[in-house]
């Protein structure tokens, strides 16, 4: 790949050098250098030398004609903000010229502080390439092996940053030809020892990235791969079986701010999350889930506003704490979709509750079941009654015992008793003391005031004994009481959840249902529906009241319609009497 540079755009017309050496004239240019007529210094339109012209046209009997003349121009940049800094020697190694190259490092060009910093080399609008700045950049990009190791045998560094702060090896990840940049990582790699390897695969960027970790952020998962095997050690082999081991340097969290777990999880290149058909089948997933839970939050507060929240939250027969569970798990999807455009890495913990209360969700949506529903209620009756009591004691009892513990090992050496080196942590100590989780964590080998052991006593007796039979107790007749009216309560769900699901449907959705009252010859618009019943014979009234009744009734016209709706025929069309 090579910059275009319009040479023919400069001002060479208004000079004889540049003409010279665009046409490839030697003998015009012998005369020009030995005339003083001229300005051999001369800059182009581009603001570049006639050096630069020479070897841009592959004159290169008149490059040596000039290097030979002014020896001076052989480290001169281009000073045009498009190009500046592009020495003779980075055309070189564009061109790919490798007997000019050598040339060139024979007759003293610097390869060590040569940089081409133009807006066509650094990123940006107009930037047409980024090779690195660096020769030994330029050269690993155009993917020269023989001039790579020129410029490596000639001292070029393998540390130098660009503007960047990338070194070869990061240009190297950024490069498009995915072949190139391994052969030419492999053979940059491969001249250095194995000592200076590790210092030179380590160095960060303006952004903090190693290589490894430019990889991971750039997205490029072959990359990765790569520099993950070339850090691969074999431990030990055994026939076709061997034992391998990877460094976790830069990978794990520890001891890196920004590790490469940080990058993966919060980097926004597509090609990190999304590659495979799997991912694109998470991501169909993904947007279910955030347009679904929009829906139920939409809906359910807008439910809430209609009802109010005293029946939204108490009434057992349409749900009772599980709608505030939908609409809690779709604020959680929420608050993960904002920190995910936000590229936040705690997103992580809505999205674990959210599954915990997703789950939890799927009791709600069974109790259209005569078993599952039934347990349905006898949780929603337990945790409003009396777990919620319950909890209220407990936390009570809990937070005494804690001041408790707190000040009683506050006189002691805490180094010997780190459960209990301050009140959050001794009041976890003693909430998984309560759920007999563990027992009290003392040392046994060091003497502990008594006092300790008699609060430790009365806690287990009071609080583990005490107040968790209570509990079970409290259930046990909850359950019992209410066990006979669960029949009940679940037909009145499954009635709740028909009208529930009827106030939410679309109105186009909607088929009423009935016989409308003018298909059976009555004089009104309302709708009925139809049930045979058998009554008793009864003794001269009833006979005299129906015989009026009928009198209203032109059955014949009853008749036929009735015969109408036995044999499925359009039963919302209307009669006319």
């Amino acid at each position: 790949m090579h910059v275009k540079m319009d040479m023919n755009d400069t001002t060479r017309h208004g000079s004889e050098f540049f003409k010279a050496a665009h046409t490839n004239d030697t003998i015009s240019m012998k005369a020009l250098l030995t005339s003083e007529d001229f300005d051999p210094y001369v800059r182009g339109n581009l603001e570049e030398t006639i050096l630069h012209s020479a070897l841009f046209n592959g004159s290169k009997e008149i490059v040596q004609l000039i290097l030979d003349r002014i020896p001076s121009l052989i480290n001169e940049p281009m000073t045009s903000d498009m190009y500046k800094g592009e020495t003779p020697m980075h055309i070189a190694v564009l061109k790919q010229d490798v007997e000019m190259v050598k040339e060139l490092l024979n007759r003293g060009a610097d390869v060590i502080n040569a940089r081409a910093t133009g807006s066509c080399f650094v990123p940006g609008e107009e930037c047409q390439c980024y090779y690195g700045e660096y020769l030994l950049s330029f050269a690993a990009c155009i993917g020269n092996e023989e001039i790579v190791r020129t410029l490596i045998k000639h001292s070029a560094p393998l540390d130098a940053q660009d503007s960047l702060g990338n070194t070869v090896l990061h240009v190297l990840v950024t490069h498009s030809d995915k072949k190139q940049k391994y052969s030419m990582y492999d053979l940059i790699t491969s001249l250095v020892s194995e000592k200076q390897q590790p210092s030179l695969e380590n160095i960060v960027n303006n952004d903090g990235y190693t290589p490894l970790k430019l990889a991971a952020a750039e997205g490029d998962l072959e990359m990765f791969n790569f520099l993950v095997q070339k850090q691969k050690k074999i431990y030990w082999t055994m026939g076709t079986i061997s034992y391998c081991v990877y460094d976790l340097t830069n990978i794990d969290t520890w001891g890196d701010q920004k590790s490469v777990l940080d990058i993966i999880t919060t980097t926004r290149n597509r090609e990190e999350s999304y590659q495979t058909k799997e991912d694109y089948l998470r991501l169909l997933g993904e947007l279910i889930t955030i347009v679904g839970a929009l829906v139920i939050l939409i809906s359910e507060i807008l439910y809430l506003y209609k009802i109010g929240p005293k029946n939204y939250f108490g009434n057992t027969s349409i749900g009772g704490p599980f709608p505030l569970l939908l609409v809690c798990y779709s604020l959680l999807i929420a608050v993960a979709v904002i920190m995910r455009i936000h590229a936040d890495a705690g997103e992580a913990v809505p999205i674990s509750f959210a599954l915990i209360i997703g789950w939890c969700n799927t009791i709600y949506f069974a109790r259209g079941f005569k078993t599952f529903g039934k347990f349905s209620i006898i949780i929603q009756k337990l945790i409003f009654g009396d777990f919620m009591h319950w909890c209220c004691l407990v936390f009570i009892c809990i937070i005494g015992f804690t001041f408790a513990f707190y000040l009683m090992f506050q006189t002691l050496n805490l180094a010997d008793y780190p459960y209990f080196r301050d009140f959050s942590m001794t009041l976890r100590t003693i909430f998984e003391l309560m759920m007999g989780l563990m027992d009290i964590p003392l040392p046994y080998n060091k003497p502990t005031p008594n006092n300790i052991y008699i609060a430790y006593v009365m806690f287990m007796l009071f609080v583990y004994l005490l107040l968790l039979n209570l509990l079970i107790a409290m259930m046990d007749d909850t359950y019992w009481r209410i066990a006979p009216e669960t029949e009940e309560l679940w037909k009145i769900q499954i009635a709740a959840t028909i009208l529930l699901l009827e106030q939410r449907m679309p109105a186009f959705l909607k088929i009423r249902s009935g016989v409308p009252g003018r298909s059976l010859g009555f004089d009104d618009d309302k709708w009925y529906i139809g049930v045979e019943e058998i009554l008793p014979e009864t003794e001269g009234g009833a006979g005299i009241s129906t015989q009026r009744y009928s009198q209203n009734i032109r059955w014949d016209v009853v008749r036929r319609n009735l015969g109408k709706i036995i044999n499925m025929k359009d039963s919302s069309e209307s009669t006319i009497l």
